[in-house]
């Protein structure tokens, strides 16, 4: 059995993985609706689906906020298929390196210390691609915002509950998430390159034989 790693690496790693099944599960949630292309009928009824709730949430506008969410939907479904072949490239590509940022995480628990300084440069690789990626993907993800947010504002005709502003609240919204998450990518690619890390994970170095008698 390979000795445990010490305990800030130890941490970090874990943290990697978590953040990239994470981005993993987001990037399958997007390709689903990547997939799942539904027509003005379909969304139509997701949104009958729901009145029920709209009805408890804004009382006598539950009309006048189904309708401009339906309009929200099918901006976004319309931006979805303007780009359809380039997002699935994203997609795919951020899921594929998100996926081996985690074997690489979980790869380094098991090597061998003599092992690890190379899993560890692998491991900053891969976490510099998942940041490139999930750069694109967060253009991609504000631009669908944004047009689904300026429907939804367009078609509103309410107030009282909820102000004519989601489109730059949603396109605000994604920008921060892309830069944090992009954030933590860069910061365990630069981490797990440093040459400290690397002496860490070599270990301390053997003491001297003993002097012959």
């Amino acid at each position: 059995m390979s000795p445990p790693l010490p305990p800030a690496l130890r941490l970090v790693s874990i943290g990697a993985a978590v953040l990239a099944v994470l981005v993993v599960f987001a990037s399958w949630f997007d390709l689903l609706e990547v997939f799942s292309s539904m027509d003005d009928s379909g969304l139509h009824q997701a949104v009958e689906l729901q009145e029920p709730l709209f009805s408890k949430l804004y009382g006598e506008e539950a009309p006048a906020f189904a309708q401009a969410l339906t309009s929200a939907l099918k901006a976004r479904q319309s931006a979805v298929d303007d780009m359809r072949g380039l997002r699935m490239l994203v997609l795919l590509g951020l899921s594929l390196c998100a996926t081996s940022l985690f074997m690489s995480s979980w790869r380094l628990w098991l090597m061998e210390p003599l092992s690890r300084p190379r899993m560890a440069r692998m491991l900053s690789k891969t976490a510099l691609a998942c940041a490139i990626f999930r750069t694109l993907d967060g253009a991609q993800a504000a631009a669908l915002a944004r047009r689904a947010g300026a429907a939804f504002d367009a078609s509103a005709v309410f107030k009282t509950q909820l102000p004519q502003s989601m489109g730059p609240a949603l396109t605000f919204f994604s920008v921060v998430l892309t830069f944090c998450t992009v954030a933590l990518f860069l910061w365990a690619w630069r981490y797990f390159q440093a040459p400290k890390t690397l002496a860490l994970l070599e270990g301390p170095p053997s003491p001297p034989p003993p002097p012959s008698a």
